[in-house]
């Protein structure tokens, strides 16, 4: 039987909380440098701030629209999503460029696919899902126009130690 999009936005949720759980490690790793820790803060509130828009959403979305199935492509992608952990991502994780590169990864792959199949198929208020777009643009956007300034080359990255 295929996924309803019900345990499609559940399955999102647990992802966000991943995601939102490898930023307070990172931040937590590298909290003896306050501007990288700050950094990754802003990325965990951004996740939470997901997180409250995915069960508003489910709230929102007719009992019919909730029974509907995801298509198998969006379901596969799911099942690539179940496979993340935040304790075995920061467990790779040595220096602030492993973190740098981990955090790429996870911002533009399965987990924001899903995300935004949700934002374009099930979000009938344009308003909103023209703020979620952008926020979710812009929180991808950050990992590179955000990090302090001294951080940006992969040499500076390199020299700071995860905890």
């Amino acid at each position: 039987m295929g996924m309803t999009i019900q345990q499609a936005i559940a399955e999102a949720i647990l992802a966000e909380k991943t995601a939102e759980n490898l930023y307070r490690g990172l931040q937590s790793n590298f909290s003896t440098e306050p501007q990288v820790a700050s950094f990754w803060n802003l990325f965990a509130t951004e996740e939470a701030s997901h997180i409250e828009w995915l069960k508003n959403l489910s709230g929102r979305l007719s009992k019919n629209n909730l029974d509907k199935l995801v298509d198998t492509q969006t379901q596969d992608l799911i099942y690539q999503v179940r496979l993340l952990s935040s304790e075995k991502l920061l467990s790779g994780i040595h220096d602030l460029a492993d973190a740098f590169e981990a955090v790429n990864d996870l911002e533009n792959g399965e987990t924001n696919a899903v995300f935004r199949f949700l934002i374009d198929n099930f979000e009938v208020d344009n308003n909103i899902r023209d703020f979620v777009m952008a926020q979710l643009t812009t929180h991808i956007s950050r990992l590179s126009t955000n990090l302090p300034l001294e951080y940006r080359n992969i040499m500076s990255r390199q020299a700071i130690k995860a905890l």
